[in-house]
């Protein structure tokens, strides 16, 4: 094969302009670029390699190896899909265990466990503060008894559950030991998934409790609990997703999970820890989108080349499963139209095309009716199956990185990684991503890419296709929609609950409690883990609720200061 001569090719690109420059100047628009600012060129070229210095060995190599560009493994889809599960929870233990078993019959390998608001921040069903929210957004779970009806009949020591409650981590850590100690299985053989991020909290969802030091305390306990006693579990999930909701472009999205995950590694790290102890523990939640696909695609090559980089270069990581992240992602729900159903099922399916090219480990596609709340069983499905349509119709599981070594893509992926690799050098030039919440950074960066987005969609400059871009002429009101937790089942709730508390022994209650408030009010580290005394308190009745009102009686809680 002949040497490429670069400045042929631009001699030939400039020539092909002139020839066809009647058709050039009938183009659509008169710049194109996706929805971040990344500009398309009209044709991309070997020319285009050349301007970003790619280098076939460091900027790409081979699949399994640094710097994973083309992915973690060197099989990668051919030898086992990534994992298709939902990310759910509906209303009460008994709905929830039912639906889990549902979508495990139909070919769900995983199941990711949605919570209610009040459990999130620590209200138990019967707090005055609680009831309109029980059941709403996700599973009312304030027990032991609760979690084991929730998880009946499944196996956590061969099915990984994931458990999205970041403020409480440190809890729901602790229940699932003592719900293994009741299934009489090891905790060391203990499958799971604790997303344990409760930097996010402070910058999109609002799911916080206590302030960031003492939050950032209880993930780490979190962390180093897993490395000695969880060696199945994934004890940090780096959320990217939920700055992708918050329309952040793909810079912001991975410069904001990588920094989170400095943070939690450097607070590891002071414990005594070794990087490779902690790196292989630590994953990411991303999201792969329908909208501007190359992107989407070139994203995540750019974030698996930085965090690898980042592991050997700057924190001195040895073992390949420390640069290599396993990453999980969902859909995204922020293009989503309540009115267009099958249009989103559409959106869903191409999104999950995406993945595939994009190299990642699991995925829990968005339903239909996002947009309305907690998804149907139906709908449910239907995202599983539009995984299951990629990995077993379109043939693309069946290459390892197809799109490695397109001009296009390799040119965006660089381009991805430069701007996030500027983003999180800023950061830390604050101090890190906890200065970055703290000093109210972070959360104006979020609050303007969300009115940017606002703006573009209502004047029309970024069309979704059936809301301003062919809107339905008759919007329909779908009664196919079930909204759990009517005002019955929070009573039977809320008279379960209190029949718990009833039937147990006060005085060790009492007993366990106080010693959470103790271990609280420690300094931290290795001798004062907070998920020991949890595990006590948890056996002897205590309730999330309950457990999460001792650490405020010692931390507080915690209030945006903007």
């Amino acid at each position: 094969m002949e040497a490429v001569d670069i400045a042929d090719i631009e001699a030939e690109l400039r020539a092909w302009e002139q020839r066809h420059a009647e058709d050039i100047a009938h183009e659509r628009k008169p710049e194109f670029a996706s929805d971040s600012g990344i500009p398309y060129q009209r044709v991309y070229t070997p020319s285009d390699l050349k301007k970003i210095s790619f280098d076939y060995q460091k900027s790409l190599g081979l699949p399994g190896e640094y710097p994973f560009t083309r992915g973690i493994t060197a099989s990668m889809y051919r030898r086992e899909h990534y994992l298709a599960a939902q990310y759910l929870g509906y209303s009460t233990p008994q709905e929830t265990n039912a639906l889990f078993k549902v979508l495990q019959a139909k070919g769900s390998k995983a199941l990711h466990l949605a919570f209610d608001l009040p459990t999130i921040q620590g209200y138990d069903c019967d707090h005055p503060l609680a009831r309109n929210d029980v059941g709403k957004t996700g599973l009312s779970l304030s027990t032991i008894d609760d979690l084991a009806v929730v998880l009946d009949g499944i196996d956590i020591s061969q099915v990984s559950v994931a458990w999205v409650n970041n403020p409480l981590a440190v809890v729901w850590v602790a229940m699932m030991c003592v719900l293994a100690e009741r299934q009489g299985i090891k905790i060391a053989d203990t499958l799971g998934f604790f997303q344990n991020d409760i930097i996010k909290g402070f910058l999109t969802d609002g799911q916080f409790i206590y302030p960031p030091e003492a939050s950032v305390r209880l993930a780490t306990d979190v962390i180093t609990f897993g490395i000695r006693h969880m060696p199945k579990a994934r004890v940090t999930n780096l959320c990217c997703l939920q700055y992708e909701e918050s329309a952040c472009d793909e810079a912001h999205q991975l410069a904001y999970g990588m920094a989170t995950g400095i943070a939690y590694i450097r607070s590891v790290l002071k414990r005594g820890y070794d990087i490779d102890d902690i790196a292989p523990r630590i994953s990411f939640l991303g999201c792969v989108n329908h909208r501007d696909f190359l992107c989407e695609v070139a994203k995540w090559r750019a974030a698996r080349r930085l965090w690898a980089g980042m592991m050997r270069d700057d924190f001195g990581a040895r073992r390949k499963d420390s640069m290599a992240p396993w990453v999980r992602v969902s859909t995204g729900g922020l293009d989503l139209i309540k009115d267009s159903r099958d249009i989103n099922v559409a959106r869903t399916a191409i999104a999950c095309l995406a993945m595939a090219f994009a190299g990642i480990q699991s995925a829990t596609p968005k339903t239909y009716d996002e947009p309305l709340g907690i998804p149907s069983a139906e709908a449910s499905l239907t995202a599983v199956r539009s995984v299951q349509l990629v990995q077993a119709e379109t043939g693309v599981c069946d290459i390892v990185d197809p799109l490695g070594g397109s001009y296009c893509v390799e040119t965006l992926t660089h381009e991805i990684e430069m701007r996030t690799r500027r983003e999180l050098e800023k950061i830390d030039r604050m101090g890190g991503m906890v200065e970055a919440v703290k000093n109210g950074y972070a959360a104006k960066e979020i609050l303007a890419a969300g009115q940017r987005h606002v703006r573009r969609v209502t004047s029309g400059e970024k069309l979704q296709l059936g809301l301003n871009l062919y809107p339905p002429e008759n919007a329909v009101e779908r009664d196919d929609f079930y909204w759990p937790a009517p005002a019955a089942v929070i009573d039977e709730r809320i008279a379960g609950l209190r029949a718990f508390k009833k039937n147990r022994d006060q005085q060790a209650l009492a007993k366990a409690l106080d010693h959470v408030r103790s271990v609280a009010a420690a300094e931290e580290g290795d001798s004062n883990n907070m998920v020991f005394p949890i595990i006590d308190a948890v056996r002897v009745g205590a309730t999330s609720g309950e457990i999460a009102d001792a650490m405020r009686d010692v931390f507080g809680e915690y209030r945006l200061p903007w």
